[in-house]
């Protein structure tokens, strides 16, 4: 038997058995040793955050405070262990006013075989402010210039020209203004943008809103553009009855003004009529010259346009003669007499109808219709044969009533009649 065994070397194996067996049990106690384990960065969830907002307040500081978290536990529990295990919460439901805060958290774990031996940091700390309303203005930047051809017609208006915003106390503090930027360069046309704004500081930077809140993060930007072009003036000359069309000619100083509007205004604008000049008020006013207010269309503007047009007439191709018609040229009317014994005529016309004139042409004479006694001077009418010539001017003439004699009977007797048989 103790051949056999030393034969096949027995007694060897069972020893290296035996050694494998104990070094077996060691290496399995050794992994249920306690361990310690720390997981870092764990995050903090908030509880209570709807109280503490109803009571007009919220966290601005330390609600992103991250935690480590150190557990104890056999090596074989750890090995399941993971940080999205924990779960570290504070509540701020019992806050009663804004401040800072040191406060308690709890953390839990649902892993077996594991405590929590310790936490860092031992409190969270917390920044608590007010919630507020503010109103900031809103000021816009105009980057650029329109194409050429093309310019700004005033300002740009904001829609609306302050903005509400929400949000803790100190931060609305540090906040003065609502900034817009506007390129213009591309616009062709007026245009209505939705812009975005950034809240600025009183030193012109940014401001940190990240824990403000508003309406509306945007407001409507109109900007105006116009496109430019150029437009005649125009006037409508009222001449005499009679009077033949290019004996007067005018000119207009501008000639044109420079005007902007929107395209589709301007298309429609072919000139600008200043309005229309009665020839004959000129002639009795003795000008040749007169002004007339540019007033620009609706819709219309101008960077160079006069408040006012002068217009300058050319009358050197117009005849004008004065003639004295008698009173041989008046007009018997019964129970009137002419007091006056000749009148000035002026007449205007081509300069040879007016040379040929003389005083035999014209006839004066006047409408009696309810004159009374004595002296009267009274509105003259005078007509010439010529009706491609002009009369200017209003004349007058005095006239005096007289008494007519009564008319005589005829003194042819009445045929008597024969007697009766």
């Amino acid at each position: 038997m103790m051949e056999w065994m030393r034969k096949h070397d027995i007694l060897t194996r069972l020893l290296s058995l035996m050694a494998a067996i104990m070094l077996w049990l060691y290496v399995v106690e050794s992994r249920n040793e306690d361990v310690v384990q720390t997981y870092k960065n764990i995050g903090v969830q908030i509880q209570g955050l709807d109280v503490l907002r109803d009571n007009g307040m919220t966290i601005i500081e330390g609600a992103d405070t991250k935690v480590n978290v150190t557990v104890v536990g056999k090596r074989d529990a750890l090995l399941n262990v993971r940080q999205d295990k924990f779960l570290a919460t504070v509540d701020v439901s019992n806050i009663p006013s804004p401040g800072d805060y040191n406060l308690q958290y709890t953390v839990s774990s649902n892993t077996e075989g594991a405590r929590i031996s310790d936490k860092n940091p031992r409190l969270i700390t917390l920044k608590i402010d007010r919630m507020t309303n503010k109103s900031v203005p809103v000021r816009l930047k105009i980057i650029g210039q329109p194409p050429e051809g093309y310019s700004l017609a005033g300002d740009c208006l904001c829609n609306p020209t302050a903005v509400e915003i929400q949000g803790p106390e100190a931060d609305l503090e540090k906040i003065e203004y609502a900034y817009v930027e506007v390129d213009v360069s591309e616009l062709r046309q007026t245009s209505t943008q939705r812009v975005a704004y950034t809240l600025m500081t009183a030193e012109d930077q940014p401001a940190d809103a990240s824990r403000t809140t508003s309406e509306d993060p945007a407001v409507d930007v109109t900007t105006p553009i116009h496109k430019a072009g150029s437009a005649p003036l125009v006037l409508d000359l009222i001449l005499p009855d009679g009077l033949p069309e290019g004996l007067v000619s005018y000119v207009i100083e501008p000639s044109s003004v420079e005007i902007r509007g929107d395209s589709d205004t301007l298309a429609a604008v072919n000139s600008i009529q200043l309005g229309s000049v009665n020839l004959m008020a000129l002639l009795e006013q003795e000008m040749d010259q007169t002004t007339m207010p540019l007033i620009l269309p609706n819709g219309l503007t101008s960077d160079s346009a006069p408040s006012e047009a002068v217009i300058r007439f050319d009358l050197s191709r117009l005849g004008d003669k004065t003639i004295r018609v008698p009173s041989a040229q008046f007009t018997d009317q019964s129970g009137f007499v002419y007091i006056t014994e000749e009148l000035d005529v002026r007449v205007v016309g081509t300069e040879q109808a007016v040379a040929e004139l003389d005083a035999q042409d014209f006839t004066v004479s006047f409408d009696p219709q309810g004159l009374g006694d004595g002296q009267t001077s009274i509105t003259a009418s005078v007509s010439c044969v010529d009706k491609s010539v002009t009369i200017v001017g209003r004349y007058q003439v005095t006239v005096e009533s007289v008494e007519t004699e009564p008319e005589e009977p005829d003194p042819t007797p009445e045929p008597e009649e024969p007697p009766e048989e």
